[in-house]
């Protein structure tokens, strides 16, 4: 039995409709019953079972009797901050089915998921793609040139109607489309090697001008930037003959499939946009006070800011479970430096306050402190004490931390000081 982990989403969805096709005998995983309106027309009711990634122990039964797992957790986010999966999710996966006796497990990944990737996406698919690697377990990592949709949507026709993406000059595709990689993922189980990482790419590679230039006539949106994601930038292409070699096939869509609008068939089932960024809501911790001091973050920092605080708590001793953070008393700390990130403006701060909402008394107060890089993309606060928390600095990788030495602010700070050794 085949059995598809995220089976609502597009990749997964293509997958379970192939497997179908063929006459396997398939289950689809998803989180809760919210996330199975999408397998209505496509999947028996029975044949979908209901597990969170984040839990280990309910995997265990949606597995039962799974000869072959493919797991389609993907990075995708509600927001900064807010990661659809944890990194451990993917090797909980990954070990149930193990477990389960599964002999091949798939994990579907892109292309490009690499630590210091300047795609906040990439950075996140590099989690878990590192946690499905430490596993002792027969798996093997699909990585997918560039989704042919994802390119429509964040290039060519944002489904927010907004000003489409340019593509970067210097970066190399091979679009492919998602009917065509659950194809050849199913092709591969039968010949799936344990330990090995495939690369999957489309029947065309394009260099970044070759792709600008096809994708121009075809743009449509008007106003700002659109809010959903360009692909990300470098070369993530992968040759026809490498996947003819690897999976033994050549896929069939090309991306001038995709560009005619009137030429598709519309979906209305589909899950939202991978690569969309809607406006996170409030955090659990964010107490609904307006407060001056805040007014320059905005909403998406905002949540950030609240969520990587409650976060670092755990390295106080804190429980974060009920409280929420008071910035009544909060104040700029003077002289101190300030930096843009997440479409808002964020200074050190002062006073700012834990609360717990059970008894309403200040568990914590002190100062935040925070890092931005940009070319990293990355900005992370914590509660300020004697430096940098190694937990924080350990999320860095080596450029982010060669450019914190080389800036001077970190001079005196016990992290830099030894990593200068």
């Amino acid at each position: 039995m085949l059995v598809v982990v995220g089976a609502n989403g597009r990749t997964g969805l293509e997958i379970v409709r192939e497997a179908l096709d063929r006459g396997l005998h398939v289950k689809a995983v998803v989180r809760d019953d919210r996330d199975a309106t999408n397998l209505d027309d496509i999947i028996d009711v029975q044949q979908i079972s209901y597990a969170d990634p984040e839990h280990h122990a309910p995997l265990a039964a949606a597995l039962v009797g799974a000869t072959a797992v493919i797991i389609c957790i993907d990075p995708r986010t509600g927001g900064p901050g807010t990661p659809i999966y944890h990194d451990q999710a993917a090797p909980n996966v990954v070990m149930a089915a193990k477990a389960a006796g599964a002999k091949t497990i798939i994990y579907m990944s892109v292309m490009g998921a690499f630590r210091w990737s300047p795609n906040s996406l990439n950075r996140r698919a590099f989690h878990l793609d590192r946690g499905v690697r430490a596993q002792d377990a027969p798996w093997t990592v699909l990585r997918v040139s560039t989704y042919i949709d994802e390119l429509i949507e964040g290039h060519v026709r944002p489904p927010d109607g907004k000003t489409p993406h340019r593509i970067s000059r210097s970066s190399r595709y091979s679009p492919v489309s998602r009917r065509d990689v659950a194809a050849m993922a199913l092709d591969y189980l039968s010949q799936a090697v344990a330990g090995r990482q495939v690369c999957l790419g489309g029947p065309e590679v394009f260099s970044g001008i070759e792709l600008e230039e096809k994708l121009k006539p075809w743009r449509v949106g008007r106003g700002r930037k659109t809010k959903y994601y360009a692909v990300p930038a470098g070369d993530v292409s992968v040759t026809p003959d490498a996947t003819r070699v690897t999976i033994g096939r050549v896929p069939k869509d090309r991306l001038d499939d995709f560009l005619d609008p009137s030429s598709l068939p519309s979906k209305p089932t589909d899950p939202p946009p991978v690569y969309a960024r809607p406006i996170p809501g409030p955090h659990s911790a964010d107490a609904g006070k307006s407060y001056k001091i805040q007014q320059p973050w905005g909403p998406t920092l905002r949540r950030v800011i609240h969520d990587q605080l409650t976060t670092d708590l755990g390295r106080l001793g804190l429980d974060s479970t009920q409280i929420s953070l008071d910035f009544s008393r909060a104040r700029k700390a003077k002289g101190q430096r300030e930096a843009q990130a997440h479409e808002g403006t964020f200074t050190i701060l002062n006073g700012v306050r834990v609360v717990d909402k059970a008894t309403d008394m200040v568990i914590h107060s002190g100062a935040v402190d925070f890092v931005r890089d940009k070319n990293a993309e990355i900005f992370h606060c914590w509660w300020a004490s004697e430096g940098i928390p190694e937990t924080v600095w350990r999320e860095f990788d080596m450029g982010v931390q060669r450019r914190m030495v080389a800036a001077g602010v970190w001079a005196d700070d016990p992290l830099v000081l030894a990593f200068r050794k």
